[in-house]
């Protein structure tokens, strides 16, 4: 998606005692305003967003609950597909950019972008978007200015991954945090992970502070999940027709396959390997060919028609890989008989 971004952005401190969120719609795009206390001072944040970025992210990208599994139930749950964006970078880069040049140390800046978040009202989505799971993306979140506990983690994750700042998102149950490793915390609870200690963040209240953790997550089972930021590649389904034919004569094939890129970023180098196999005690290879794909952008969902010739014998099966750089592999198997025309 090519979008206009108007982008202007002021951290200023100003005499205003309390947080507070303006939006201001223009011809093409939102006047965002937001004002939160840091270290007894007063912060200014300005941004314009396009309306057709934010449009982007409401209405033509999937919204994804962060419970969300893969089909595939040994593939992790696809938490960073509505964190990070190549589309949203601009705006997360400039704002990430500000907190770094007003801060004097790695510690301020996190504080910088965690009290900025966290000054954003809690909303739950029921009350704020009238269902009961709905999970905004971070440019949402920021025009919005409010959210819940994944959506205010998301931007916040935004934030801190522009900023290279080292930390993991922590999966409780009900609710998402992050913890962040960095120098000069002192803090009795932390998380060791991959022999560092990690620092608990909470974004949903301000007033919380690097390493304070809620009492009642004390005892909460934590799950660390690291910066994964490659393409969340599907298929999401494929569909198979051949003419009836013998068992002796190769029939004409066709082959349908729904591909889905979540994101982050676009899928690139994608292969299909599709393979037709006689079961059997001995199986035996019929057809086998491969397909390159063009690149899948992040957000696009495609479906790929792709036309064959094989035997299709008494008893056989369809076997479809997708592969593509960085992303894992994806397979799909149908059965088929050479009689009938199979969906």
């Amino acid at each position: 998606m090519k979008a206009r971004l108007h982008l202007i952005l002021l951290l200023a401190f100003v005499s205003f005692t309390a947080a507070a969120h303006s939006v201001v719609e223009h011809d093409g795009y939102f006047e965002v305003e937001h004002t939160w206390e840091y270290n007894k001072k007063n912060c200014t944040i300005s941004l314009n967003i396009s309306k057709q970025l934010y449009s982007y992210f409401r209405y033509e990208r999937e919204h994804l609950a962060y419970r969300y599994r893969f089909q595939n139930d040994e593939l992790p749950p696809n938490y960073y597909s509505f964190m990070l964006s190549e589309h949203d970078r601009p705006v997360m880069q400039a704002v990430a950019h500000e907190f770094s040049r007003n801060a004097n140390s790695e510690r301020e800046r996190i504080d910088l972008a965690l009290t900025f978040v966290q000054s954003l009202p809690y909303a739950h989505d029921a009350d704020s978007k009238g269902t009961d799971e709905y999970v905004r993306y971070p440019i949402e979140t920021l025009v919005d200015g409010c959210g819940d506990c994944e959506d205010k983690v998301a931007l916040l994750t935004a934030l801190l991954y522009e900023m290279n700042v080292d930390f993991v998102l922590l999966v409780l149950p009900e609710h998402m945090a992050i913890a962040v490793h960095c120098d000069g915390v002192e803090a009795e609870r932390y998380l060791p992970f991959q022999g560092k200690r990690y620092f608990y963040l909470e974004t949903t209240m301000e007033g919380w502070q690097i390493g304070q953790i809620p009492e009642d997550y004390w005892e909460a089972r934590m799950e660390a999940v690291p910066v994964d930021d490659t393409p969340c590649l599907l298929m999401k389904g494929v569909k198979f027709e051949s003419k009836p034919t013998s068992v002796f004569i190769k029939a004409d094939c066709e082959l349908a396959v729904d591909l889905h890129n979540l994101g982050p970023g676009r899928v690139t180098d994608m292969w299909l390997r599709v393979r037709i196999i006689e079961n059997g005690q001995q199986p035996c290879l019929l057809t086998e060919e491969y397909y390159s794909l063009s690149d899948l952008q992040e957000g696009e969902q495609r479906i790929e028609t792709l036309f064959l010739k094989s035997l299709i014998k008494e008893d056989c099966a369809l076997e479809v890989e997708l592969t593509g750089a960085e992303v894992e592999p994806q397979y799909y198997t149908l059965g088929l008989k050479y009689s009938e025309t199979r969906q």
